[in-house]
């Protein structure tokens, strides 16, 4: 029976010890193949985040390329629709000048020369109200436009409100309009 207990010893550890060296060689080709996964991955997350970080530079220039070329076409646009207008207001056709320069300053808001020609086409088809409105936008914008200030005095006078013309046209005058000086000097003012 001795023999029995210690061959089954023996058995047993000579067992034991195969298992867990089967189990170790498993255990380190999977520990190996573990730490190059991890190597693999860690150079693919670099790079995951180089190539996001190149992604988001393109897309940010692309959007300032993208706004810049929104910024140009419109100032094409105005541009464009500004000299229509002013064609328009040279053949007499007022009505297509007032369109043309109503859309040059929604393309443009604060283009006080396109203010200024939209009350010069309102003050000839007459209508004084919207022409002096348009008139004081462009002297809101450009405080020293001497021809807003002296095309505002002659709707002013032709709606017979001599005393804002008078005013308008000093103004005009003051910035060196030769149009409000000649005005003033023959009716009898001076600025």
């Amino acid at each position: 029976m001795n023999h029995y207990i210690i061959i089954s010893c023996l058995f047993i550890c000579s067992c034991v010890s195969t298992i867990p060296e089967k189990y170790e060689l498993r255990l380190e080709r999977i520990s190996k193949e573990l730490n190059r996964t991890r190597i693999i991955a860690r150079r693919a997350i670099g790079r995951i985040s180089k190539l996001e970080h190149k992604l988001s530079e393109s897309i940010i220039e692309r959007d300032s390329l993208l706004i810049e070329h929104k910024k140009e076409t419109s100032l094409l646009r105005a541009s464009d629709a500004f000299h229509k207008g002013n064609n328009a207001l040279l053949t007499k056709n007022y009505n297509k000048a007032i369109l043309y320069y109503q859309k040059t300053i929604v393309l443009r808001p604060t283009d006080a020369h396109a203010l200024n020609n939209l009350g010069n086409a309102y003050k000839e088809i007459k209508n004084y109200p919207l022409a002096i409105n348009a008139y004081r936008n462009a002297i809101l914008l450009k405080p020293d436009y001497a021809s807003a200030h002296y095309n505002l005095g002659i709707v002013y006078q032709k709606s017979n409100n001599l005393d804002v013309a008078l005013d308008s046209y000093r103004k005009a005058a003051r910035l060196a309009h030769s149009g409000g000086q000649k005005w003033l000097k023959e009716s009898g003012y001076y600025w």
